[in-house]
């Protein structure tokens, strides 16, 4: 197979790049904001207000989302935290979710230049790759921060500079600073590095050496720079020491939820395969549209089989092929971090993304062993239509998930979205605070019996006498507010409270599943007719301090 040339290969990958984060980054404030989402940033905003970050082991996860934040919020030129938007957020994530692709820049020798082009199209048009570097969540820089530390990982391995040890270490540190499964990720390291081991002693009749790369002094250079820079980031910088210990005790609620007990989370071993493979939901009796990344994995699992049946003969040749260790040691890996995600029954849609990348890079080199065995031109030129179809296919799929159905729970990317009627609900009392005398000062209670309240919090970030409250009201003075939010649970108990107030409506927060009802009060609600029929609005004048 003729070679890519290192300068063609440099800025073929460099298009894809550009590519990738244009897909990721055009419009990125187009859906609302996702429950998680608008929990991350209720931590953002401690960061950005307080100067400290503190780490907390329920579900909030690592800092790096926030930090990586900062910079945006700031060139975005927002000066408070209710004036930031939805973009703020996602914009680095887009960053991280196209930049991952420069790290195959290090690995293009390993993996071979067309291969490695090929998985990074993979990974730039992949729906599932698409739909979350658009999610202020930390699944994408993880996972951008795995593929660093493979990369660099491999050139340590290949040159045995220390140089990219170092740079794999960093790369590690940053994984275990963004999620608590980074544990998940370096055990599929482990088991994939004896697994290639074994294999290729019993393959080729070889060993590798390993004497020179796996001594005490490089494994205690790796170890503490990963730890280092994890502790830093985790600490806050060390102004919050304790946010360390705390990462270490976050372990034991998510051993719960390995074991099961993960409630509505708990899903079943082909949760993750069946979602890439083939999706058609019906949700609460409506259909959706089909959805599928069979092509990648096809094309992924080929690649295995290709890996793991192939003789090391070509070292000492032309490296268009790539390595066969490198290759071995992806495919072990993906198998490995595939079937562990799959057998822990806790699963969130997001995870896949880990051995989803380790799919991506098997399809490049099943892509190009497909195109190395069908000599004839005709076949492979027939094998550049179908390739070309599903790449179209899939491409399309990534603008449906992100730009169409992007809050639609037929949407298998989709999960506990947040509702577009959520808007309605904002515009609502955004015109109430425009017209009321005390503007955004005005009292809003929120009721609600669920955890599902999120993301109110986040729409109602510009209003400072905001009152959550997990039980339902006893008494009229509880209950009353200029506005009072409820979940439908308690429509009995604030209609029997709120007689006199206007019951305004209810408003979709999460699709099908939970709502809310507005009482306005009625002095609040004529005073806003009158503004919208062109009355004039008073300003608000503080009450005088209260006399000892």
């Amino acid at each position: 197979m003729r070679s890519v040339s290192k300068l063609s290969f440099f800025f073929a990958l460099a298009a894809i790049t550009l590519v990738a984060f244009v897909f990721r980054a055009i419009d990125t404030g187009n859906r609302p904001m996702h429950g998680d989402e608008a929990v991350h940033a209720e931590k953002f905003k401690e960061l950005w207000e307080t100067g400290v970050y503190h780490y907390d082991s329920n579900e909030y996860h690592g800092p790096t989302i926030y930090y990586a934040a900062l910079p945006s919020v700031i060139l975005h030129g927002r000066h408070s935290w209710p004036e930031t938007r939805e973009a703020d957020y996602r914009l680095p994530i887009a960053f991280f979710g196209a930049g991952m692709l420069l790290f195959l820049l290090p690995m293009a020798e390993g993996l071979g230049r067309r291969a490695a082009l090929t998985a990074a199209l993979f990974i730039a048009i992949s729906p599932a790759f698409v739909f979350y570097s658009r999610y202020f969540i930390q699944e994408i820089p993880f996972v951008c921060f795995t593929l660093g530390a493979l990369a660099f990982g491999w050139r340590w391995a290949v040159s045995r500079k220390s140089s990219w040890l170092i740079g794999s270490a960093v790369c590690a540190g940053l994984m275990i600073a963004s999620k608590e499964t980074s544990i998940l990720t370096i055990a599929a390291v482990i088991i994939a590095a004896v697994a290639t081991l074994w294999l290729s002693k019993k393959r080729d009749c070889k060993s590798i050496d390993l004497r020179k790369l796996i001594t005490l002094p490089n494994i205690a250079l790796s170890i503490a720079i990963a730890l280092v820079v994890a502790i830093v980031l985790v600490s806050g910088f060390l102004k919050n020491p304790s946010g360390a210990v705390g990462y270490l005790r976050a372990y034991a609620p998510w051993f719960h939820r390995a074991k099961g007990d993960a409630g509505i989370h708990n899903h079943p071993f082909y949760y993750y395969l069946q979602m890439l493979i083939f999706t058609h939901k019906q949700y609460q009796g409506v259909w959706g549209g089909r959805w599928s990344e069979a092509l990648i994995f096809v094309l992924g699992a080929i690649g295995a089989v290709v890996a793991l049946t192939r003789v090391d003969r070509q070292e000492s040749k032309s490296k268009a092929e790539g390595s066969v260790v490198l290759w071995r040691f992806i495919a072990f890996y993906t198998i490995a971090l595939t079937l562990i995600y799959s057998l822990i029954p806790y699963k969130t849609p997001w995870c896949l993304l880990s051995f989803w990348l380790g799919f991506c890079l098997l399809a490049g080199l099943g892509v190009c062993e497909l195109y190395r065995r069908l000599k004839p031109a005709p076949l492979r030129a027939a094998l550049g239509i179908v390739l070309g179809i599903g790449v179209v296919q899939l491409g399309n799929q990534a603008f449906r998930a992100s730009f169409m159905s992007n809050a639609d729970p037929n949407n298998p990317y989709v999960y506990a979205a947040t509702s577009a009627d959520v808007l309605k609900l904002q515009e609502r009392i955004d015109g109430l605070a425009k017209a009321w005398p005390a503007h955004n000062k005005m009292v809003i209670k929120v009721f609600s019996t669920s955890d599902y309240y999120w993301p109110l919090p986040w729409y109602l970030r510009r209003y400072p006498n905001v009152g959550y409250y997990s039980h339902a009201p006893k008494t009229k003075e509880e209950a009353e507010a200029e506005v009072t939010l409820c979940d439908t649970t308690l429509d009995d108990q604030l209609t029997a409270l709120l007689t006199d107030d206007l019951m305004n409506g209810i408003n979709e927060v999460r699709p099908r599943t939970y709502f809310v009802e507005t009482f306005i009060r009625m002095d609040v609600w004529t005073t806003y007719l009158n503004w919208k029929n062109g009355g004039v609005v008073k300003k608000f004048v503080p009450p005088p301090p209260a006399s000892d």
